[in-house]
């Protein structure tokens, strides 16, 4: 099956919720393209999600939701930096510090929230997120949200798509990369603001206990230091030490032995954990971003398996009624002088027939147009038409250099058929390998399309996109060159 990575799977979702609530989206060229590009039902469906004509509206949204989570994590963070100062700096109020309560202080709330994040992911995985009250009420809210924040007309349908991948792995582990990062944040607040007081600031670091014994005082602490001291943090402590704490560290050796003692706390049980927990989150997100899952089970997508089918573009021969905008691309036929040309220049694949670019079109295919006689021959028959063409589809290289040659070529071609001309640009990607400077190269040849009189789609037969392919199936489509 099929994985989709998490802009593919935002669109996918988006566009289901719309059309469960408002209705299909008629798209026959989204339709055909994914037919076209075969592959398995999830595959299909990103391919027709991403060939709507809304999608790049839909995309642009979820690029926002994307940088709005990144601005959250790093408020977050600094806000986690403050709060950790914060809370350091009032165990410290006095000169004279406890140090169990100051570490009790300091380190019990983010130990709590850790195992509360352990039993939320461990619930979380095996029941595949709240889909209770609470589940309802905060998708009832982000749809709320959604027109506020982003400018697509479905953006309110984008915003519960983007609420309801929290509750895939991708989720679950972004939202877990933005909760390590606020409490290792506090952390470091704490542990800098300490450092820093301790440095400028004499105080006297003790301990005392009412309900305890010294001796479970005494045990608790070599606990406590077992984990730094395997880091190297601190040197080995010692009963008759800790014993000494009991009354406070009269000389400054001993006072800074405790002040060391109190930061390694910090840094071993909060920091290090933290640290640790975040890059696994980052990576494991990262990893399951590429590898996200529908759920074609769902009745948006059961409604389109039917029509998704690669056998679905044939039911016409089968005897099949369809509906009217599923077969438009292959309802009528066009004599050749109303057909669009299509003609190669200059591509450096073997594979030059431009067919496949557009299913369920008819195209005059004129050939290769590389030398004179290529050239020639593609004029001669133009000009051999009893009718203007519907459209001229010429397919050049990105990695040829846009010339004056090719330019005057392309633009009497579209004078002599007398239709309108589409470029489309193939072979990006192997420019692109080879170091080419492709954002140039494109500006390059956009400005040739226009100043011959057309425009310009960029796709790579390669690696296509489905937007760009289904802006080039609608074009021509409504030219009047369906087969």
């Amino acid at each position: 099956m099929s994985r989709l990575n998490v802009n593919d799977w935002l669109v996918a979702e988006s566009f289901r919720r719309i059309e469960e609530r408002v209705g299909r989206q008629p798209d026959a060229a989204a339709l055909a393209i994914a037919r076209d590009r075969g592959g398995d039902l999830p595959g299909r469906i990103r391919t027709r999600a991403n060939a709507l004509e809304q999608s790049p509206a839909v995309r642009e949204d979820i690029r926002r939701l994307r940088r709005a989570l990144g601005w959250l994590a790093l408020v977050l963070a600094m806000l986690g930096l403050l709060v950790g100062a914060a809370a350091a700096r009032a165990t410290i109020a006095e000169r004279q510090v406890d140090v169990l309560l100051a570490t009790a202080a300091l380190l019990l709330v983010p130990s709590l929230m850790l195992v509360a994040w352990v039993i939320a992911m461990l619930l979380g995985s095996r029941r595949g997120g709240s889909r209770g009250l609470a589940g309802t009420a905060a998708m009832a809210g982000l749809r709320w949200l959604g027109p506020r924040l982003l400018s697509s007309p479905h953006s309110a349908d984008v915003m519960a798509a983007f609420g309801g991948a929290a509750a895939t792995g991708w989720g679950r582990w972004r939202l877990s990369v933005i909760t390590h990062g606020f409490w290792m944040a506090y952390a470091v607040g704490a542990l800098a603001t300490l450092f820093v007081f301790f440095s400028v600031v004499q105080y006297d670091l003790t301990w005392g206990t009412t309900l305890l014994s010294d001796r479970s005082v005494i045990r608790l602490v070599e606990w406590l230091a077992w984990w730094p001291e395997r880091l190297g943090f601190i040197s080995e402590v010692r009963a008759d030490w800790i014993a000494a704490g009991r009354e406070g560290a009269a000389d400054a050796a001993a006072r800074a032995q405790w002040a060391r003692f109190l930061l390694a706390m910090i840094a071993a049980w909060a920091i290090l954990p933290r640290a640790l927990l975040l890059l696994l989150s980052l990576a494991l997100s990262a990893f399951a971003g590429r590898h996200m899952d529908l759920e074609t089970t769902r009745p948006g997508y059961l409604r389109l398996a039917a029509d998704l089918s690669p056998a679905r573009g044939d039911a016409e021969t089968a005897g099949r009624p369809l509906p009217e905008a599923d077969r438009r691309p292959m309802r009528r036929r066009r004599a050749h002088a109303e057909g669009i040309l299509a003609v190669a220049v200059e591509l450096e694949r073997e594979d030059s027939d431009p067919a496949s670019l557009v299913p369920g079109i008819e195209l005059i295919d004129l050939g290769l147009a590389d030398d004179r006689a290529g050239r020639g021959a593609a004029l001669e028959t133009a000009g051999r038409l009893h009718k203007p063409a519907a459209a001229v589809l010429a397919v050049c290289s990105m990695l040829r250099t846009p010339d004056a040659g090719t330019e005057r070529f392309l633009a009497r071609l579209a004078e002599t058929a007398d239709a309108p001309l589409w470029l489309v640009l193939d072979e990006g990607g192997r420019l692109e390998a080879r170091g080419g400077d492709i954002a140039s190269r494109r500006h390059d040849w956009q400005a040739l399309a226009e100043r011959a009189g057309g425009q310009a789609v960029f796709i790579d037969r390669d690696a296509p996109e489905a937007a760009e392919l289904a802006r080039l199936h609608r074009a021509l489509s409504e030219t009047g060159g369906e087969a």
